[in-house]
């Protein structure tokens, strides 16, 4: 009997599943070495062998990976299992899931966004390109043009889209990604109760007014300035959030 468990009780053994078994191993044959995006895994029939275990097996531990997203599947002679970079939807996917069974709200949201969009602000400051710069000036236009329209959709997409254009600079792979999926539940999963135009509008002008500020502090690459107006632009966005009495979809499992 294990003597870690509980009087009269015998701990239950799990047993992994020989896929599973098959597929970890692939993973840490990817990490041990070094496979990068494009290289290529062997074939089938030689995973067949290596492992000793049926054609089967070897498509189910092959499927699990293409599901995480970590190898794709080639067709045709020269087919087989290659390497791919990981897909940010496919994580974003994830903690979808994961937040459907959670209560999410706005404070917690612009709490996180208040920090790591200042954090964003001060790490692109002399990193953009003029192609992002192009890109910024490109998406202020768009938002006054969709605003002046009243096409609210559009506006709040090009909203979130600026600063996903912020995160293209960035080098701080961590901070890309969590901005780069508090927008994406901004830009997909939120409803608004308020229908007034008026407020939608006048939500736009405002976001417009800071973006202008901002782009205007990151040409003159001064931290200290775009830190300060990404704080205010957070604050001021969130406010609206809650006039227009916004709130995020019941249903964050769709993924269209």
């Amino acid at each position: 009997m294990d003597q870690d468990a509980p009087a009269g009780k015998e701990r239950r053994l799990t047993r992994i599943k020989l896929s599973d078994q098959v597929a970890e191993d692939i993973r840490r044959r990817i990490a041990r070495d070094g496979l990068l995006p494009g290289d290529r895994l062997p074939h089938e029939r030689a995973l067949m062998e290596h492992y000793g275990c049926s054609k089967g097996t070897i498509r189910e531990a092959l499927k699990a990976l293409e599901v995480e997203g970590l190898v794709r599947m080639l067709s045709g002679p020269n087919g087989g299992p290659e390497i791919q970079p990981a897909s940010i939807d496919i994580v974003t996917q994830q903690l979808r899931q994961y937040l459907h069974f959670q209560k999410i709200d706005f404070a917690q949201v612009y709490e996180l966004r208040q920090s790591l969009e200042v954090s964003l602000a001060r790490n692109v400051i002399g990193k953009l390109t003029p192609e992002h710069f192009r890109r910024l000036e490109e998406n202020i236009r768009v938002c006054e043009a969709a605003n002046a329209a009243q096409d609210r959709a559009v506006v709040r997409r090009a909203e979130t889209e600026f600063h996903d254009i912020l995160c293209e600079a960035s080098d701080n792979v961590i901070l890309v990604f969590m901005c780069r999926f508090l927008n994406s539940m901004l830009r997909d999963l939120v409803s608004y109760r308020s229908e007034s135009m008026r407020e939608h509008e006048i939500f736009g002008e405002a976001n417009i007014e800071s973006h202008r500020q901002l782009l205007a502090a990151f040409r003159a690459e001064d931290g200290d300035a775009a830190a300060r107006i990404m704080h205010d632009h957070m604050c001021c966005a969130e406010s609206y959030m809650r006039r227009l009495d916004a709130s995020f979809r019941s249903d964050l499992l769709s993924r269209f």
